[in-house]
């Protein structure tokens, strides 16, 4: 409890110390208690701000206090020593007084954001060449597809190089390292020959290799032309 003597509440004593106390809801209002203390006491002031005004969004909760206080500075400043309001309302010009000074203005851009120099024109790749292919030529011998024989070192367009492991008039049989076995149609078959006959083998993992009893030279040499 202060020691200051109490003045009557519609007195003001010479500005001062405001001091913000509280509020409450009064009929339609919310009213926010202050106190004006000055050297021969102090004053307690009562603003209202209608509850529609909060409701409509022309000032915020959070306002309420602040509006009332710009509002009570000119009137204390007013009043010395004499009469004053019981009771101050804030009016819709005080509200609207208030959300002017206090709304910032947009700033303005007094500058123009530089522009990255668009790159360089380059000239267009030239699409890469394909490596050119050997001719495989089918093996042929009096006028018709010859069978190769087992164990030959072979190269085939599709699926690369293998051995041979069983050829006839009908049918050939190709282990490729990559693809595994493959069986072609004798007559359609397109190889290029690249060893003599039983030179390579097959191991039991099915690996593709030279015979061990076939020098490296002959293993890589595809022999006589058929014919």
């Amino acid at each position: 409890m202060s020691d200051e003597p109490l003045l009557s509440p519609p007195v003001l004593p010479p500005p001062g110390r405001i001091e913000y106390l509280d509020f409450q809801n009064v009929a339609e209002h919310r009213e926010f208690r202050f106190r004006i203390h000055g050297p021969d006491g102090w004053a307690e002031i009562r603003l209202r701000i209608a509850i529609a005004a909060f409701v409509a969004a022309r000032v915020g909760l959070q306002d309420g206090p602040d509006v009332c206080y710009q509002k009570l500075l000119p009137v204390a400043a007013s009043q010395t020593a004499t009469a004053g309001p019981d009771v101050i309302v804030i009016d819709e010009v005080d509200l609207a007084s208030y959300r002017e000074s206090h709304t910032r203005a947009p700033k303005h851009r007094s500058w123009t954001p530089a522009v990255a120099p668009a790159p360089a024109l380059l000239p267009p790749k030239e699409p890469k060449k394909p490596a050119p292919r050997l001719p495989v030529a089918p093996l042929v011998a009096n006028g018709r597809p010859s069978a190769l024989e087992e164990g030959q070192r072979v190269s085939h367009a599709v699926y690369g190089v293998g051995v041979t492991t069983s050829s006839n008039d009908n049918k050939t049989v190709v282990r490729f390292d990559q693809d595994g076995p493959k069986t072609f149609v004798t007559s359609m078959l397109k190889v290029e020959v690249l060893s003599a006959p039983h030179t390579w083998e097959t191991s039991a993992r099915g690996k593709n290799r030279p015979c061990r009893t076939v020098s490296a030279a002959d293993a890589s040499d595809p022999g006589p032309a058929a014919g």
